[in-house]
């Protein structure tokens, strides 16, 4: 089919471009599919969301005084997963809060880190959750030798030179000292971590192609519009007169109608969040004015900013801009400020129970962070594409770099919705391997590698993405060389 009007595709969505290189992607329509691939039959390659948080969980063990803890987080029971059981659960397992969700989950139990610290346990498990890696031995700010999933499936699934969606809410810019950095859990290579994008509005320019294709640095003049715009108003606007031929022509289906309307719709509401929550343009010389968050490291809008990077993530799936995003929450370790019955403690310091009554005030906490991961699972669910709904074409996940917050590497949780187009089993709960330990006493130690190590939870996401190595052997060897190669069977659809 030949089109002779402004948009064009890339990537396979459509673009509309306007004056100075600036660019808004579009969602994948059906008029504009292949006549060979139905709506009915045609998939994307699955996307792939992971968010990592910090400070472990409430889950049967040991703190570092060494007194046992009562399991607080998994569900009560393995196998299936039904509404009624994670609310009958939900008033002593976290896991319960999820209960909505609970026929497109599937929950991991037994995953392990399998390398022991060097020196802070936070860093170094930061540097193994996405890589399965060994780890250097710098006591503050250990690096992963090798390099993360997300890098892996961006070379595969991604446009030549985009890389993977890697977020940041917390505390500390890159290039900190000491205790006082993000903590790195995405590599592009061997002891390379990828520097966050910290702000929204800056991720949200680099989704929606304000400052480029992904691949080009923006030019001058192409920047002056996207401060002009951020200025005065939306990009929906700028390029409205496009929009409005797009519509207009007879092949675009009542169904693409609505998908375009969800998309432009989801701009705005981005737009606005931006605009109101974390965003604050000066009133000076637009010469001189900022284009990106200037305060993104304000713990006032930290929590406003996660989710504000989880609705790009989400929207980033669902425009097809890349095809793997990592959120980290917090920073090598967690130190936002929280408020339980009165009292209020920096969460890293609740995970140590260094507070009033800190086994319930870390409860809270769990619970807080998976209702972020709730409003994430809320956000993927309410976009349907030309190629059905968004969280059956993928996997949305929320992991955490340590197990409990004594350090343990033992039984990291592991959570994720979505089938990633029919791979995964969805609602059930599941151990994997027989290496399955409760939550572990002994701070910093890797758990059992053997039988369940993080490497075979990542050869099955890569599996589960279609990322294959040269050759097109399926992974089953992702990590380091030394580790027992294969996947874990209990997640897969039979």
């Amino acid at each position: 089919m030949k089109h002779d009007w402004n948009p064009f595709l890339v990537n396979r969505r459509l673009v509309l471009k306007g004056a100075g290189g600036l660019m808004l992607g579009l969602p994948l329509l059906e008029g504009f599919m292949s006549s060979k691939a139905s709506a009915q039959t045609a998939t994307r390659s699955p996307f792939v969301i992971i968010v990592v948080g910090d400070n472990g969980v409430v889950q049967a063990g040991a703190t570092l005084g060494g007194a046992g803890e009562p399991e607080r987080f998994w569900p009560m029971a393995t196998g299936t997963l039904t509404k009624d059981k994670m609310l009958a659960d939900k008033p002593m397992r976290t896991t319960g809060e999820l209960s909505d969700y609970a026929d497109k989950l599937l929950i991991v139990r037994g995953i392990n880190l399998p390398y022991n610290s060097t020196g802070c346990s936070h860093s170094a498990a930061d540097a193994q959750i996405l890589t399965a890696q060994k780890i250097t031995a710098e006591s503050t700010n250990a690096k992963a030798q090798g390099i993360s999933v997300d890098t892996a499936i961006a070379a595969a699934k991604n446009p030549p030179g985009r890389d993977p969606l890697v977020l940041h809410a917390g505390m500390f810019s890159p290039g900190g000292m000491g205790f006082d950095i993000p903590g790195y859990v995405s590599y592009i290579t061997p002891r390379q971590p990828r520097v966050y994008i910290d702000s929204p509005y800056k991720a949200y320019q680099a989704i929606i192609g304000a400052v480029g294709n992904g691949t080009t640095v923006p030019t001058a003049e192409a920047q002056a519009e996207m401060r002009r715009a951020a200025r005065s108003k939306s990009i929906n606007d700028i390029l409205r007169p496009q929009m409005r031929t797009l519509l207009a022509r007879s092949d675009v289906s009542t169904s693409d109608r609505a998908r375009l309307d969800q998309h432009l719709t989801a701009i705005r509401d981005i737009e606005v969040k931006i605009s109101t929550t974390t965003l604050t343009i000066p009133d000076a010389d637009v010469t001189r004015m900022r284009t990106i968050d200037p305060r993104p490291y304000d713990q006032a809008t930290r929590d406003d900013a996660v989710k504000l990077f989880m609705d790009l993530m989400a929207f980033s799936a669902a425009a097809d801009y890349s095809r793997v995003a990592v959120l980290k929450v917090g920073d090598r370790i967690d130190d936002h400020i929280y408020t339980f019955n009165g009292q209020s403690a920096k969460f890293h310091d609740v995970s140590h129970r260094q507070a009033t009554n800190p086994l319930e005030f870390h409860v809270y906490l769990d619970r807080m962070m998976l209702g972020f991961y709730k409003y994430l699972l809320d956000k993927v669910s309410s976009y349907n594409t030309a190629t059905g709904p968004l969280m059956d074409q993928g996997v949305t996940i929320w992991t955490n770099q340590c197990a409990t917050g004594a350090h343990s590497f033992s039984n990291i949780p592991w959570i994720q919705a979505g089938t990633a187009n029919g791979f995964f089993k969805q609602g059930q709960y599941v151990v994997v391997g027989t290496g399955a330990q409760p939550g572990g006493s002994q701070d910093g130690k890797g758990g059992d590698a053997t039988i369940s190590g993080v490497n075979k939870v990542l050869n099955t996401l890569l599996q589960a993405a279609g990322v294959t190595k040269t050759g097109g052997a399926l992974y089953d060897d992702f990590g380091d060389p030394s580790l027992p190669k294969g996947i874990f069977p209990e997640m897969k659809k039979a």
